[in-house]
């Protein structure tokens, strides 16, 4: 998942102003997505905002059953909650998934926005996804509590990969499914169409400078040129890093929606305690990854997402 993102937004002449409304659309527009492909609308009516995924959003080869679609949606409504609430308001959300997610948020009733939502909302602009190593000072006990707490939403499961054989076990899958894509030329030629020269950070498509070249990044989005770290470096780079598996206990897209949710409260956590990070979900598209980190890690989920937390040096200077 990479960058920012876009919507589209209507409104009545009574309920949310203008600049409210402009305040939930700023907000939607920035929820990282797949690709950048910003897989979804925005409507806003009276005191209801409705986010609705554009299921034509299509990458056949990276996304083919719209795993990272649902989870952009997800990302993009925690977002929308936090922007409704940073109004004054109480944010009442109903999901419904079939043809389409469509996810129905109604501002209830006047309340005051906790500290904790408002920290968030704020770091909602400032959140990037850096690919860079992190090789500076490692995360805190307290801090991947709080960032685990962040993501602690009823249904979400979370774990640590912590350890040298946990390690050197993700590490040998993620090598695994770096392979398994550089020698894909379908999954090369759609990562081609939606690679694009650095414009604005609103454009749809990947930044030709976003991709990783070393460590785990490296092993998330690979192209034809990327030079696969092997398993020894990633194993290296996951216990210096802080990376975790978030999943449920299915793997419905009510699932990935509930995973996009909680991924973005972690996320924005992190950012707003200076703590950078970047999500892979490429390599738990292989059904033989996804098993194969439940088993080897021994986990009672679906895992979904891999997030990844740290500091580069360069932020220490």
């Amino acid at each position: 998942m990479n960058g920012q993102s876009t919507a589209a937004s209507d409104y009545g002449t009574s309920g949310w102003s203008a600049d409210e409304v402009a305040v939930l659309t700023d907000a939607v527009e920035h929820a990282p997505s797949v690709h950048n492909t910003h897989p979804w609308w925005l409507a806003v009516h009276d005191r209801t905002a409705v986010l609705r995924e554009r299921t034509e959003a299509e990458l056949l080869h990276h996304d083919p059953n719209g795993r990272d679609r649902s989870i952009s949606c997800g990302t993009a409504l925690t977002n929308l909650v936090l922007a409704v609430r940073s109004l004054g308001w109480r944010a009442e959300t109903r999901i419904e998934t079939g043809e389409a997610i469509t996810a129905t948020v109604v501002g209830t009733q006047r309340a005051s926005a906790s500290e904790e939502d408002m920290r968030r909302f704020r770091a909602v602009k400032q959140r990037r996804s850096d690919r860079a190593a992190f090789t500076g000072r490692p995360l805190t006990g307290a801090e991947r509590d709080a960032v685990a707490g962040a993501a602690a939403m009823p249904g979400i499961q979370l774990a640590w990969i912590d350890g040298e054989p946990s390690a050197l076990a993700v590490a040998r899958l993620l090598e695994y499914a770096a392979r398994v894509y550089h020698d894909d030329p379908g999954y090369q030629r759609e990562l081609t169409m939606w690679t694009q020269a650095p414009r604005g950070p609103r454009d749809r498509g990947l930044a030709a400078h976003a991709f990783g070249s070393s460590g785990l990044s490296a092993a998330g989005l690979v192209t034809g040129r990327t030079r696969v770290p092997d398993e020894a470096t990633l194993a290296k780079r996951i216990q210096h890093e802080s990376v975790c598996v978030l999943g449920t206990g299915n793997d419905t897209a009510a699932d990935h929606v509930l995973t996009g949710q909680a991924l973005q409260l972690a996320w924005l956590e992190a950012t707003s305690r200076g703590i950078s990070g970047s999500v892979l979900t490429q390599p738990l598209h292989l059904v033989e990854v996804r098993t194969g980190l439940a088993s080897e890690l021994e986990l009672t989920m679906v895992p979904h997402v891999l997030l990844r937390f740290g500091r580069t040096s360069a932020e220490e200077r």
